[in-house]
């Protein structure tokens, strides 16, 4: 692990050096594999690996197809690589490599004529810096399936499938995009680098101070303090704003800000829904009363970047003599109102739960089922107290249908709809809208 870390820093250190003059690395890609049999057109494999570095905006694409060390074999590669990086000012290679199809087929259990068979091809991407140091690698298996005697696999399309799937991957996995700046007067930070140097707007980056020596005052101490999630808010074509999802930047660090996935938050909630009830016949007593105050356990996970946001939930509730359990999710979105620590999240979506309670006839099942579904929309308050843990609070509100038709099955055997008599709730209809407490933990 030293080793990589190590190779990963001479890597990062030679692509700045050619950044500061052309503002992206500068990277080749080279097919290592022998396809005798012509099953693949190497120059679009090479083409599909190249357009994915091109439109990431982070590289300059270099063809090294005519070089003299192109090709040749392995045992030399490490020459080979260094001889093309010095004669074409290349800062790191992708080397990719595609196996020969391989086949195997299956057959039906029931029908020893019906049969399917499927097709692999497994494709490797080895990524070298410019002194044939390896970086790291991602491999990916394309699988096809056809039935017996279908047309062959489209060997060319899978291929080339792999291979943007590769290079994709190792945009996040093998060099995910740094750059440095100074922190200025926040909670809106200004970095020197947009578009052209390969930033968009939404992209999440981990931050972390860069220490310029010894300290010298409390205020560098500080200062090497800083560090967090940081989200590209807006972009022009060399430079761009950013805000802090979670952390700390103290005004005047140096800091660093290498691509991150998109964090994600998860809250474990307790809500409160007021519903409305229609007993069921002849019954007295509590068990008589047309209001009901539910409890509701809630686990929820969600993205948690500024502005678009995803949300799902899965919860359970329980009230006397009846429990749920159901799904809801949502789409909207996520506002900072003092960031990083306090967000607005609002969204819309849908809900749908499953509902059993019991029965009151012995000549039945001891339960009754049914199942609704309900619009939702929701508004929460995210209230981050440390650099992980939060607190949430929020409300949500629901138009959709109401339980009225129970399921039941009777001594027989045959499924019906249950009578009124027969239920302690004959109809239970959606609370309009119900509120939520509970504990997040951000994930990143």
């Amino acid at each position: 692990m030293g080793a990589r870390i190590m190779v990963a820093v001479l890597f990062c250190s030679t692509s700045v050096s050619i950044a500061d003059q052309t503002g992206l690395s500068r990277i080749a890609v080279v097919p290592v594999f022998n396809d005798t049999v012509q099953n693949y057109d190497t120059e679009a494999l090479v083409s599909a690996a190249e357009d994915v570095f091109m439109q990431s905006g982070r590289f300059e694409i270099v063809d090294a197809s005519s070089h003299e060390y192109y090709s040749g074999e392995p045992g030399d590669q490490t020459i080979r690589l260094q001889s093309m990086a010095a004669d074409l000012g290349i800062n790191m290679f992708m080397l990719l490599d595609v196996s020969s199809p391989y086949r195997d087929e299956a057959f039906s259990e029931s029908d020893s004529l019906f049969s399917s068979r499927n097709t692999a091809v497994d494709i490797t991407g080895r990524f070298y810096t410019s002194e044939g140091s390896l970086l790291g690698s991602v491999r990916e298996t394309m699988n096809s399936r056809n039935l017996h005697g279908s047309a062959t696999a489209d060997l060319e399309n899978l291929a080339l499938r792999g291979v943007v799937i590769v290079a994709q991957r190792s945009l996040n996995e093998i060099v995910p995009y740094e750059f440095s700046f100074t922190v200025g007067e926040g909670p809106v930070y200004e970095v020197p680098f947009g578009y052209n140097s390969g930033i968009e707007k939404g992209r999440v980056f981990s931050v972390v101070a860069l220490s310029q020596g010894i300290p010298r005052s409390a205020e560098e101490y500080r200062q090497l303090g800083s560090h967090g999630i940081f989200q590209i808010i807006g972009c022009t074509a060399n430079s761009g704003r950013g805000r802090l999802i979670a952390g700390e930047l103290v005004e005047g660090a140096r800091v660093t800000a290498i691509e991150n996935s998109t964090p994600g938050i998860v809250t474990l909630s307790y809500a409160v829904l007021s519903t409305e009830v229609v007993p069921g016949d002849n019954l007295t007593g509590d068990d008589a009363e047309t209001s009901r105050l539910v409890n509701q356990a809630e686990f929820t996970g969600g993205t948690c970047k500024w502005g678009l946001s995803l949300t799902g939930t899965l919860f359970s509730s329980v009230v006397s003599r009846m429990s749920s359990i159901g799904i809801r999710g949502e789409m909207g979105i996520r506002l900072p109102l003092s960031s990083p620590s306090l967000a607005l999240r609002t969204g819309v979506g849908f809900e749908a739960s499953y509902m059993n309670q019991n029965t009151r006839a012995d000549s039945i099942s001891s339960s009754a089922n049914t199942a609704t579904i309900a619009g939702t929309a929701s508004v929460n308050l995210e209230w981050m107290f440390s650099g992980r843990f939060g607190l949430q609070v929020g409300c949500t509100g629901r138009l959709g249908s109401s339980a009225d038709s129970w399921n039941v099955t009777d001594w027989r055997g045959y499924n019906r709809d249950a009578l009124p008599g027969e239920l302690y709730y004959a109809e239970v209809k959606q609370p309009p809208v119900s509120v939520s407490a509970g504990l997040s933990y951000m994930i990143y």
